[in-house]
């Protein structure tokens, strides 16, 4: 029995190291592979992951007017659909539907994908195989432990000993086994590596520093609110009433997120072009629609 308990601990604390190290060794990756200059959607992902890279897409498409906003938070196609994959992923999605709706439906989509892909080929991103690895690694030591205490629990009833607490630690084996698995199955998101977040620091040194709005820095577009809403995040749009109508609800403990429909009136829509930062859509849109 104290053998089992043992062996219990050892996996457990075995599996807690590998997957420390394996983790670290990826983070710490610092090869970057040639290739073109990473894109703002790029740059988005490696701040914030596929939701920030969906979220750049909204920003830029509301900022040229081919996506508008309406007093419920709901976003609606307003002009042209994009030529950019990522950009019509977003664009295709929305039809009425809140930033969090869209974020779920572009997380999945083949430009989405395909954005990780390159960031991947670079080398900026840690490594998801090794991660994989290291938790199927993780799964076979777990899933031995049950087999072994299945096997003393079989042997313990036909010999007629006492099992009360054997039971208990191979239901705990189970429930272990089980929580690996559902580890190994989800991959999470993917982070930057020690390449990427040297990438990212470069682009944020670069649009904090000295340089007109628009302009190339280290190849990366750092103008438009596509670029502060990649490195910084809904709270860096340049529109606060469309900020705050843009960001989703918070979803931990203790509520919602901000409410940004309020400022505009019932029935109205609000666009970058026609609500500018500090102003009051529900008194610039009135009851109509802002232009599109």
């Amino acid at each position: 029995m104290v053998f089992y308990i043992g062996l219990l601990v050892a996996v457990l604390l075995v599996r807690v190291v590998v997957t420390g190290v394996v983790a670290s060794r990826a983070l710490r990756a610092n090869t970057e592979r040639p290739g073109p200059p990473p894109t703002v959607y790029q740059l988005a992902f490696l701040a914030g992951g596929p939701d920030r890279a969906a979220d750049a897409a909204i920003a830029a498409l509301v900022e040229r007017g081919q996506v508008r906003v309406n007093s419920y938070k709901q976003i609606s196609q307003a002009g042209a659909r994009p030529a950019e994959p990522l950009e019509q992923a977003v664009f295709d999605a929305a039809q009425l539907k809140t930033t969090s709706t869209i974020r779920a439906y572009v997380r999945g989509s083949a430009a989405m994908r395909a954005l990780e892909d390159g960031l991947d080929q670079r080398g900026l991103l840690a490594s998801a195989a090794a991660k994989r690895q290291s938790r199927t690694f993780g799964l076979f030591l777990q899933l031995a432990v049950l087999v072994l205490g299945v096997v003393r629990l079989v042997n313990g009833l036909s010999l007629g000993r006492p099992v009360g607490i054997l039971v208990f630690l191979v239901l705990v084996a189970a429930v272990l086994t089980i929580i690996a698995a559902v580890r190994r199955s989800k991959t999470g998101a993917r982070q930057p590596s020690a390449a990427g977040h040297r990438v990212l620091g470069q682009a944020r040194s670069a649009s904090s520093g000295p340089l007109p709005a628009g302009m190339l820095a280290g190849g990366v577009l750092l103008g438009g609110a596509a670029a502060a809403v990649a490195l910084g995040g809904w709270a860096m749009y340049p529109d606060e009433e469309l900020s705050a109508a843009l960001t989703p609800p918070v979803t931990s403990f203790g509520g919602g997120g901000s409410s940004g429909g309020s400022s505009c009136s019932s029935g109205s829509s609000c666009s970058s072009s026609s609500c500018s930062s500090g102003s009051s859509c529900g008194s610039s849109c009135g009851g109509g629609g802002c232009g599109g």
